[in-house]
């Protein structure tokens, strides 16, 4: 019988330098992620992050040379990463008008009471006087204030006064917000649950009250 010949591998094409950098800085970027929520800044070594990432200290000495390039770098992916999930909230409650409040009090509770939100206290903490307090906000004006603004844009493309859709938006950040912080002091409550949908039903009032029909 005639042998057969096996078919040669298929090489896989190597990555170009350019690719190769931002795999690295992603991982670093990752790594130093996970490192503020766990230990928070304070804490924080860059050393440890280029350990976790598998990478040499001169190596990420290379791609963020100073601890604060690396931790605001990570703090704009979060940022970046939840703006991008809010911003499809918005998308399906403009589709969905009807589960536009639901959706906005998901979004705030998602946030405020997540890691994400504890890192970006946590930089907040950082002397507002210094170089990094000064980014740290520019960061959370740059991605936070456009996520509001977006909310209140579909609540009043929904039919809202923009005094009363301004008046929900805000009050069910800072009622989220409130409660992350609690959380941060007394840890989670089980009747975090019960006090969003009290807030809920009072934002529903307020809505329907400013409404042009009026109440039913």
């Amino acid at each position: 019988m005639p042998k057969t010949t096996a078919a040669p591998a298929t090489r896989q094409p190597r990555r170009t330098q350019a690719e190769r950098t931002q795999a690295t800085q992603r991982k670093l970027i990752d790594c130093a992620i996970d490192l503020l929520k766990e230990k928070r800044y304070a804490s924080f070594r860059t050393a440890e992050v280029a350990e976790r990432a598998g990478v040499s200290k001169g190596a990420q000495t290379h791609h963020f040379p100073s601890k604060d390039m690396l931790v605001l770098q990570a703090l704009e992916e979060v940022y970046k990463d939840t703006m991008e999930r809010a911003m499809a909230r918005i998308d399906a409650a403009r589709q969905n008008p009807r589960q536009l409040l639901a959706l906005l009090v998901a979004d705030s509770r998602e946030f405020f009471l997540g890691d994400d939100f504890l890192l970006s206290l946590d930089l907040m903490m950082v002397d507002p006087g210094s170089s990094l307090g000064a980014d740290v906000k520019r960061l959370a004006q740059q991605y936070r204030l456009p996520v509001e603004q977006a909310w209140l844009e579909a609540f009043v493309a929904a039919g809202h006064p923009a005094r009363q859709a301004k008046d929900v938006v805000r009050l069910s950040f800072a009622v989220a917000r409130g409660f992350g912080i609690r959380q941060l002091v007394a840890g989670p409550d089980e009747e975090f649950d019960a006090l969003f949908q009290t807030w809920t039903r009072m934002a529903e009032a307020m809505l329907l009250l400013s409404s042009p029909s009026g109440p039913p």
